[in-house]
C-alpha cells in the first residue's frame, strides 16, 4: 500500500502549512508510538490507535490488531476512508482527501484541539522535569546515550552476524539480535531462527530470491515457460509478497492488487494466455471451466457456453437411487440412500474417495449366476475370469453336484456324473461338459445382457425386463465379439472424474454445514452424462468478492487459486551455492 499523509497546522499568521509524507507499508500505524508511521505525539493518544490498511482502498481500524483502546469522543472499528471521509481521532482530525495517481489513498491529519486549551495543568507538570532542572549538559548525555545505543543495539547484535575477529567462538548468552529483529519467524521457518545467515546473506542488503531458492529450489512458476515468467515478473522479489517476521502464519500476500494487475487485462500482459480477465470475484470474474476427460485426453468447456455433458461410460441415474420411496436391496427390502452412502470424504476431509463396486455397489448389484445353490459371485470388471469362474462352476456339478444342487442348476432329473453309479465312460463324460457348457454360455449371456438368438451362434441384446440386476449391461457399456470358441465381452472403462476443477482449491470440510443438494443438485438427474457441478451464481449466493459485504465470505484470489504451478518449475538446473559462492560475493560488493 502507499498512501499519501499530509500533517497540517497554522502558523502565527493562521496560515495553513502543509509537511507531506509517503509511506509504503503492509499496514500504516496511527498512534502515539514513536515507530508509527501516523505520528499523533499527544498523550491524549493511544500509543497503538488504530492501523490503516489496503482492502481495495484504505481502511481505518480502530485499535491494533483488533484491541479496543479507543481514545476518540465516539466509538470507531472500521471506517472506510472514501475521498470526503472525515474521523476524529481524540484531538486530531483525520480526512480522506482524492488520492494522487500511483497512491493507494490519501489523507490529512490535523490537530484541532491543542494541548494548552484542553490539560494546561499536564503541561504544567511536564514542564517541571528538564535536563537543565537536573543540572546534566545536554552535549555529555547525548553523546553518553549514543555510545549506549551504539554498543548495545549496533555492536552486540552484529557481532553475531558479521563474525568480527575478537568474536569468541562459543555463542553469546543473551541472543542481543533481538532489538533488530522486527517480530517472529513463520512456523516453517522457526527451525532456522538462530541462522540469521541463512536467509540474510550480505549485511545491509535485502534478502536475495538466491537465499529463497536455496531451500524452494522446487517451487513451480506461476505460468508455463513460453510465457518467459523472468520477464513478466522482472524487477519481484520473492520477499515482495511473501514478509516475514511479521507473525507465525502464512506470508502470501492476501489482496487482489497483485493479482488483478495483470489479470484485469491478461491478453496485454500475455497475449497466449487461455484464461479470461478477472479482478474481482463479485464482480469480474468469467464463469467457471470445467475439466472433462475424453477418449483422447481431457478437455476444458466453460459453464454458460452451451449443455456440458460428460461420458463416464457408467449408466447412472441418480434420480432412482436418490428415491424417497426407497430403493430395493437384496436383503433389506427398500432402503433409502443419500450422498454420503456412495460418497465418503477422504483421510483429508477436502474431497472424496474414488468409488468402488465392492464398497458402494455390490450389496445390492450382486453378481450372483446361480443363487438357487450358490452365493458365489463372479469377480467385478474382468469379463474373461467371470466367463472362466461360470465355465468351472458347472463343469464341477455337473460331474460332481449332488441331486439337488443337479436339479436346482440344470433344470433335469439326475446328479453328478461321478455321483452315479458305475464308472462313467467317454461319451459320457463328453455329454456331462457338453451340459455344463451350454448351461454356461445361456448363463453367460444373461449376465452380460445378451442371449442367443433363434437362428445361430449370432446374438442379440436383452430387454433390461428380462433379467434381473445383476446384468452387467445395467450399468455398463458391453461390447460383445464374436470368434471361433464363441462370442465374448468387453466392459468399456468407467472414466470417474474426481477433480472437474484441478487448477482451484476447494475444501468440502469447510463447506460441511450446507447440505450436498445445495450445489450439486441431483435429484432429478435420470442420465450418468449430466454434469451437475455449481456455477459461479451459486458460489456468489455464499462469497462476495475481496472487498467485505455484509453477510457474505470475503474471497480474494488465493482462497481459490494457487500461485506457483508445480507443473511449471521454476529452474530445471538449479544447483545449490558452491560453499565458496557466498565469500566471493561478499568480496565483490565491498
Amino acid at each position: 500500500m502507499k498512501l499519501l499523509v499530509i500533517s497540517q497546522s497554522r502558523n502565527r499568521a493562521g496560515r495553513v502549512v502543509q509537511v507531506r509524507k509517503e509511506v509504503t507499508a503492509d499496514w500504516v500505524r496511527v498512534g502515539r508510538n514513536a515507530a508509527s508511521e501516523v505520528l499523533l505525539a499527544d498523550p491524549r493518544i493511544a500509543l497503538n490507535q488504530g492501523l490503516i490498511v489496503d482492502r481495495n482502498g484504505p481502511v481505518y481500524t480502530e485499535g491494533e490488531m483488533g484491541t479496543m483502546t479507543s481514545t476518540t469522543r465516539r466509538a470507531v472499528r472500521s471506517v472506510r476512508l472514501a475521498p470526503g471521509t472525515a474521523i476524529d481521532i481524540g484531538p486530531y482530525k483525520l480526512t480522506a482527501i482524492p488520492a494522487p495517481e500511483g497512491y493507494t489513498g490519501a489523507i490529512t491529519v490535523e490537530l484541532v484541539r491543542p494541548a494548552d486549551n484542553v490539560a494546561p495543568e499536564f503541561l504544567a507538570r511536564a514542564k517541571k522535569l528538564t535536563l537543565a532542572s537536573l543540572g546534566l549538559p545536554k552535549r555529555a548525555v547525548s553523546l553518553a546515550l549514543f555510545v549506549i545505543l551504539a554498543v548495545g543495539v549496533f555492536l552486540l547484535p552484529a557481532g553475531r552476524v558479521l563474525h568480527l575477529p575478537w568474536q569468541q567462538p562459543a555463542e553469546p548468552v543473551v541472543a542481543t539480535d533481538r532489538f533488530w529483529n522486527p517480530g517472529p519467524l513463520i512456523l516453517s521457518h522457526q527451525p532456522i531462527q538462530e541462522k540469521c545467515e541463512a536467509c540474510h546473506e550480505l549485511p545491509f542488503i535485502q534478502v536475495r530470491d538466491a537465499a529463497c531458492l536455496e531451500c524452494h529450489q522446487r517451487i513451480g512458476h506461476h505460468v508455463t515457460p513460453e510465457f518467459k515468467p523472468a520477464v513478466l515478473f522482472q524487477g519481484q522479489r520473492c520477499a515482495q509478497c511473501h514478509r516475514d517476521h511479521k507473525g507465525v502464519r502464512s506470508t502470501f500476500r492476501d489482496d487482489d492488487r497483485f493479482c488483478a494487475d495483470c489479470h484485469r487485462d491478461i491478453r496485454s500482459r500475455a497475449n497466449g494466455a487461455q484464461s479470461q480477465n478477472a479482478s474481482d470475484f463479485a464482480h469480474d470474474h468469467p464463469p467457471f471451466r470445467l475439466t472433462i476427460a475424453t477418449d483422447t485426453g481431457v478437455k476444458r468447456v466453460r459453464q454458460g457456453a452451451g449443455p456440458i455433458e460428460e461420458q463416464s461410460h457408467l449408466a447412472f441415474p441418480h434420480a432412482v437411487h436418490l428415491d424417497p420411496a426407497g430403493v430395493r436391496h437384496p436383503d433389506k427390502g427398500k432402503v433409502k440412500l443419500d450422498c454420503a452412502a456412495c460418497h465418503e470424504p477422504d483421510a483429508s476431509k477436502r474431497n472424496f474417495e474414488p468409488i468402488a463396486m465392492a464398497r458402494h455397489c455390490q450389496a445390492c448389484h450382486r453378481l450372483e449366476f446361480e443363487p438357487a445353490v450358490t452365493s458365489r459371485q463372479v469377480p467385478h470388471g474382468r469379463p474373461a475370469e467371470a466367463v472362466t469362474v461360470i465355465r468351472e462352476f458347472y463343469a464341477n456339478l455337473a460331474l460332481n453336484a449332488t441331486q439337488d444342487s443337479f436339479e436346482k442348476a440344470f433344470g433335469v432329473p439326475g446328479a453328478g456324473l461321478l455321483r452315479r453309479t458305475g464308472a462313467p465312460t467317454d461319451s459320457q463324460r463328453r455329454e456331462a461338459l457338453r451340459l455344463a457348457d451350454g448351461k454356461a454360455a445361456r448363463v453367460a449371456m444373461q449376465l452380460f445382457g445378451t442371449r442367443l438368438a433363434a437362428t445361430g451362434r449370432k446374438s442379440e441384446q436383452v430387454s433390461d425386463e428380462l433379467f434381473e440386476v445383476r446384468v452387467c449391461r445395467t450399468c455398463h457399456e458391453i461390447v460383445q465379439k464374436e470368434g471361433a470358441d464363441g462370442p465374448s465381452w468387453d466392459v468399456t472403462p468407467v472414466r470417474q472424474n474426481p477433480r472437474w476443477m484441478p487448477d482451484s482449491r476447494f475444501d468440502h470440510a469447510a463447506h460441511a454445514q450446507s447440505k450436498c443438494t445445495d450445489c450439486h443438485d441431483v435429484t432429478k438427474s435420470k442420465r450418468s452424462s449430466d454434469v451437475a457441478m455449481p456455477s459461479i451464481a451459486d458460489c456468489r449466493k455464499c462469497h462476495g468478492g475481496s472487498r467485505p459485504e455484509e453477510r457474505k465470505v470475503t474471497s480474494s484470489c488465493m482462497l481459490c487459486h494457487g500461485f506457483h504451478e508445480q507443473k511449471n518449475p521454476w529452474d530445471p538446473q538449479f544447483k545449490p551455492r558452491h560453499p565458496t559462492r557466498l565469500a566471493a560475493e561478499a568480496a565483490r560488493a565491498r
